[in-house]
């Protein structure tokens, strides 16, 4: 492959995470829900038309628009070709087979109308909320099966049967894209974003797979995220506040790990590394959530976020503003992570001996898969203590029970850490 496909390919691969999922939208808008894979077939297809073109004849001024042209070429010929689908297809019965008023469907609202509907289609809340991440990666992030895979941490075969089960349940329900009335939607905003926020989350901690972050699945949480600043029947306050907290934990990707990618606790890494484009997005957000009367778990998991972006240094971190919104988030939404980070933040303002007390009645609560967050955190309050003996033990059990290579490997240097520190001692 000369160095002009390379270029090429670079370009038609970023265009496909930027534009696949808008496409796909379009296409189930007009076909059906029905005929989900068909509009996916016509999106990869258009995608290998520009792969074939543009090596050649160069890319288009506007390669948005051309992609989107070829779509609608692809799609009009489909239909006009195969008669069971002129029969089945919503949006062409629905304007009688004009054609022209089907260019209304591409035109830039009816594109935001169309994702924003597909979006609240893939929140079904008769499926389960992995089965609802799987559907908004594969139809609106254009992931392959593969990817959804790594990503979840699933194999390909696994991710095809369980799109294929929530596509089902969509289908006995939904004949087409639903246009959902302003009261249907309203009652599922919160569903729509717990999904983005678990897509977000996903891509953030991903440590699975051969990388630290899945970039790819936190952009694609933020660009659905904007989509849904749009709807005009709320106030988008839980929408703003969920930006927030996006962009500042976006912000610092590039100071996560050090240069051998290995994690990097937030008092390690360097401040200067922070991205401060997306900070300052990141507070134009939380500005806006605040105009909202309501208060959400995201106006205060981005408070939070903000109050550790904002702190000059570690030390200087207010922890006394960070206990209080963990204890609003224990009263809105008590579980025993929010309980443990709350401890955490406690045992900063208050000392490590008092969160330790603290962690002694938490023991037990926290789920398997997170449990290793547990004995970490009160390895790390040990090691506060100059207990670096004890520490070590305890992030030897957040190892074992650890699903992740980053963190085992991370676990692991903090008890080199110990035993450097107990050698220092003696």
């Amino acid at each position: 492959m000369d160095r002009s496909s390379h270029s090429t390919k670079a370009i038609v691969d970023h265009l496909f995470r930027e534009e696949a999922g808008k496409m796909t939208a379009i296409l189930i808008r007009l076909f059906g829900f029905g005929n989900a894979e068909l509009a996916e077939d016509i999106v990869q297809e258009t995608f290998i038309t520009a792969m074939k073109n543009w090596p050649m004849k160069g890319v288009p001024e506007k390669p948005s628009a051309w992609l989107m042209q070829v779509a609608k070429n692809k799609a009009i010929n489909v239909i006009k070709r195969e008669q069971l689908i002129r029969k089945k297809a919503p949006a062409w019965l629905e304007v009688g087979g004009d054609e022209s008023a089907i260019e209304n469907l591409f035109q830039h609202q009816e594109i935001k109308d169309s994702q924003l509907n597909m979006l609240f289609t893939c929140c079904y809340p008769e499926i389960k909320e992995r089965e609802q991440l799987m559907l908004i990666l594969k139809i609106l992030g254009g992931f392959s099966y593969a990817e959804i895979g790594s990503a979840l941490l699933m194999k390909p075969e696994a991710v095809k049967k369980a799109l294929y089960r929530a596509r089902k349940e969509i289908k006995n329900h939904y004949v087409e894209l639903p246009e959902l009335s302003p009261q249907e939607a309203l009652q599922r905003v919160d569903t729509v974003l717990k999904a983005i926020y678990l897509l977000f989350n996903e891509g953030y901690k991903t440590s699975y797979a051969n990388k630290l972050i899945n970039v790819d699945l936190c952009f694609t949480a933020l660009r659905l995220a904007h989509l849904m600043t749009s709807l005009t029947y709320d106030d988008s306050g839980r929408v703003h506040a969920l930006l927030a907290l996006m962009y500042f934990q976006s912000a610092r990707f590039s100071a996560r790990s050090d240069h051998q990618s290995v994690i990097l606790d937030l008092k390690d890494q360097d401040r200067a590394k922070w991205s401060r484009e997306l900070i300052n997005k990141g507070f134009n957000h939380l500005k806006r959530s605040r105009e909202s009367k309501e208060l959400s778990r995201y106006h205060l998991e981005s408070t939070i976020a903000s109050v550790h972006i904002q702190a000059p240094s570690f030390e200087e971190t207010d922890w006394k503003l960070i206990s209080t919104c963990y204890e609003r988030l224990i009263n809105m939404e008590p579980s025993p992570i929010i309980e443990l980070n709350y401890i955490v933040a406690l045992s900063y303002l208050r000392g490590a001996e008092l969160g330790l007390k603290k962690l002694e009645k938490l023991q037990g609560s926290i789920t398997q898969e997170k449990e290793y967050f547990f004995w970490a955190a009160k390895a790390e309050m040990n090691v506060r203590l100059g207990k670096f003996g004890l520490a070590k033990s305890y992030y030897q059990v957040a190892c074992d029970l650890t699903p992740s290579g980053f963190d085992e490997t991370y676990l692991r240097r903090k008890m080199e850490e110990c035993d450097l520190q107990n050698l220092s001692k003696n």
